[in-house]
């Protein structure tokens, strides 16, 4: 009888066992976005790969676009510490942290590079699939409130393989959403690697309906690499409809300080 009950326990601690490694299996086999609706309320953090180009030191981040420019975002540039020592940037992983709250989304913060401060009061899912990861933070830029909308762009438009152009630009042409979530689909889009995103902007800014929309697709045209960027907005500067617009065009021109484009302008100033 003794014998029995042994081999009754044993099987019992094997099926328990069998049980949790089935259930751990399942978990990690739920898609990032099931595993962050599950949690109704709380912070969650994930991290992920960063993108080409994309490196950081936690809440400072700086973004190489062809090599030689880029975009910073934080306080690296200016600071007297930065006169004083020289700042390690990590080639990534991002680290988003989500505020949930009665199962909606109300915050989402993002960093670049360091580590992770031990916090028990939070739910971390570890290492999560880049592409999953973009395609939660699109959904959020999609559908989301200004708040959430905008951060969530700018933590997706970081991570490596997600192709966010086109979805970039559905919400920049969507008339739905608010002015300050298409700018900013606008202006990520201008940071989004491709031959085709200057053509992409240069659309925006002929396309009838909302200028102030328009006029950011010519402030971020010129943001683009000078040999995509010059050529464009010449154009636009002669044939743009809008008289405002064109002169958003010159202005952009004359901010780049390329020599190109202001032996242009001079050149068009003496046609006068």
């Amino acid at each position: 009888m003794t014998q029995q009950r042994s081999r009754t326990a044993t099987w019992a601690l094997a099926v328990s066992l069998l049980a949790s490694l089935g259930s751990t299996t399942t978990l990690q086999g739920q898609s990032v976005s099931s595993r962050i609706d599950a949690v109704l309320d709380g912070r969650i953090r994930l991290t992920y790969a960063a993108g080409q180009g994309v490196c950081g030191n936690g809440p400072n981040w700086y973004r190489s676009r062809d090599g030689r420019s880029g975009t910073f975002y934080g306080s690296w540039n200016g600071s007297d510490s930065q006169r004083e020592i020289e700042s390690i940037c990590d080639r990534g992983p991002v680290r988003v942290v989500i505020v949930r709250e009665q199962g909606d989304t109300k915050a989402i913060r993002t960093y670049v590079g360091g580590r992770w401060k031990a916090d028990t009061a939070i739910v971390d899912l570890g290492t999560v699939s880049a592409v999953e990861a973009g395609a939660w933070l699109l959904r959020q830029a999609e559908r989301g409130p200004v708040k959430v909308a905008r951060s969530a762009l700018q933590a997706a438009t970081l991570s490596d393989s997600v192709q966010a152009n086109q979805l970039l630009l559905r919400i920049a042409r969507d008339d739905s959403r608010p002015q300050d979530v298409r700018n900013a689909a606008v202006n990520w889009l201008g940071e989004m690697v491709g031959e085709q995103v200057s053509s992409t902007l240069d659309s925006i800014a002929y396309e009838a309906g909302d200028r102030e929309i328009r006029r950011t697709a010519i402030h971020t045209l010129a943001r683009r690499p000078k040999e995509e960027a010059i050529p464009a907005l010449q154009k636009m500067a002669e044939t743009l409809p809008d008289r405002e617009l064109r002169r958003t065009a010159v202005m952009a021109l004359a901010q780049t300080r390329d020599t190109q484009a202001l032996a242009w302008l001079e050149k068009r100033l003496q046609g006068r």
